[in-house]
């Protein structure tokens, strides 16, 4: 049996959460895609290139897929990766900083040499929508690969720029 106040608290939580929901609620704008040039360390790695799809959920959660392309000094390796992130992105205003977790696979080439494998990484950005369509982003993600790779990366900082639609 629940006491009055016991009632009374669930009530004003059932209330509360109705009377948030639809502020939470994301707008028919919840899809960012956004391409962007990148810089990994150690420093064997050149400048890379690569793009996310990024779908935002009660205006806190974001879901992101990333594509990315980072050549070797050495013009015979490179290393290609497929990403899935879970981000929390709290927006303040025009800025959202976001930072959360991902994973997926990579491979890698080095002259002849081959290697596939999975990966991890801890994400933490932010990024500037101008006019509700136009995004800018900057981010830093510290990425451990699986195995033994034949090179090895430790962080990326990348930026780039995209539309949200």
């Amino acid at each position: 049996m629940i006491s009055s106040q016991g009632r009374a608290f669930f009530v004003a939580l059932g209330v509360g959460f109705f009377a948030l929901v639809p502020a939470l609620v994301t707008p028919a704008r919840a899809l960012e895609a956004v391409v962007f040039l990148s810089d990994a360390r150690p420093s064997v790695w050149g400048t890379g290139v690569g793009g996310t799809l990024t779908t935002t959920w009660f205006k806190l959660l974001a879901l992101e897929g990333e594509i990315a392309r980072q050549p070797g000094e050495p013009t015979s390796s490179s290393m290609t990766s497929f990403q899935a992130s879970a981000l929390l992105a709290p927006p303040l205003g025009p800025l959202t900083p976001f930072g959360g977790f991902g994973v997926g696979v990579f491979r890698q080439s080095r002259g002849e040499a081959r290697d596939n494998g999975t990966l991890k990484a801890f994400v933490l950005g932010v990024k500037l929508k101008i006019g509700g369509l136009l995004v800018i982003r900057g981010e830093y993600r510290a990425i451990s690969l699986s195995g033994e790779p034949l090179l090895d990366m430790d962080k990326r900082l990348s930026a780039g720029i995209g539309v949200s639609f």
